[in-house]
């Protein structure tokens, strides 16, 4: 029923096509609810988003995506779901940091292992020129190093 009360909400809210300047403003509001169910992990609440047709990709002021936000958390069930629904696995924020550089900081070696299954480039840099196994390399994630250093000499 909680969920049926967010749909409710943002079909009520007119973030559909019509009035502009209220859409704005609801749509800000809406992308508050959004970022907080990816925060908790809330998976029921993010498919009545996506269902609503909710852009999933939508970013923060921060340019952190709704994936970003569940894989700092360890929602894996969020982040799975996340990853199902087509969001952009490899998306970067305003510094160049990644999801699969969120799970790396948090220790979070199953959501790694998820987010390198994804098509994305695990080498690429963020804006201070540090990659994934820079982050792993950093903050002593050994296992996470034999992973990606495994990704690389196998060419994936």
């Amino acid at each position: 029923m909680r969920t049926h009360l967010f749909a409710l909400l943002f079909l009520t809210l007119g973030v559909q096509a019509g009035e502009p300047e209220k859409t704005k403003s609801d749509f800000t509001e809406l992308s508050q609810y959004f970022f907080a169910a990816a925060r908790i992990g809330d998976t029921e609440v993010l498919r009545e988003f996506s269902v609503a047709g909710f852009p999933l990709d939508i970013r923060n002021p921060k340019g952190y995506t709704a994936l970003m936000i569940a894989t700092y958390n360890g929602h894996g069930e969020a982040v799975d779901y996340l990853l199902q629904n087509g969001v952009d696995a490899c998306a970067q924020d305003r510094r160049g940091n990644t999801a699969l550089m969120a799970a790396i900081f948090r220790g979070e070696f199953a959501l790694a292992r998820t987010l390198l299954r994804q098509d994305c480039d695990s080498q690429q840099v963020n804006r201070a020129g540090h990659s994934a196994a820079d982050f792993a390399e950093v903050f002593g994630r050994d296992q996470m190093v034999q992973l990606l250093q495994q990704q690389r000499s196998s060419g994936g």
